[in-house]
């Protein structure tokens, strides 16, 4: 899975994390990440083969505070050669109906570039809405972006 990841942000410009801080993780950081999936229910994360190849996971986690527990965030990746198949659009329907079906989860949020134009077109055909922009959110080499928050009600 890490090098799966590795992989995936390669050619990621509008992925928060870097191939670097991934490379830096170590077995035990992920053992605490896996272990968090297995305490709280509200959390999961679904994964995309072909042919046994991992090739985009989505991963969403609630609020773990009571109040803010209804509501989680997700993060998603595809890898650059399996982009534009549909491939996004399959794991973010799983997760949305994953989410219409827990008793728990009652919005989905989400943070994107606002130059990702192709995700910000995937969120709105899935019926997200913009809720408000972080302004320059994410700091690049050479300009910033910001984030723009999205949230689908399930």
């Amino acid at each position: 899975m890490l090098l799966a990841g590795t992989k995936a942000l390669k050619d990621a410009p509008y992925m928060l994390s870097t191939a670097e801080e991934l490379q830096k993780l170590t077995v035990e950081d992920m053992k605490k990440l896996l272990k968090t999936y297995d305490q709280n229910e509200n959390n999961v994360q679904f994964v995309a083969e072909v042919d046994g190849e991992l090739v985009g996971a989505i991963e969403f986690k609630s609020g773990d505070k009571e109040k803010i527990s209804h509501q989680g965030s997700f993060a998603m990746t595809v890898l650059p050669e399996y982009r534009n198949y549909g491939i996004g659009r399959a794991l973010l329907t799983t997760l949305i109906n994953w989410a219409k079906n827990n008793t728990r989860v009652e919005k989905v949020c989400l943070e994107v570039m606002e130059g990702n134009i192709a995700a910000i077109n995937l969120y709105k055909t899935m019926g997200f809405v913009e809720e408000g922009r972080k302004t320059k959110g994410v700091k690049l080499e050479d300009c910033y972006q910001d984030l723009i928050l999205m949230a689908i009600f399930v």
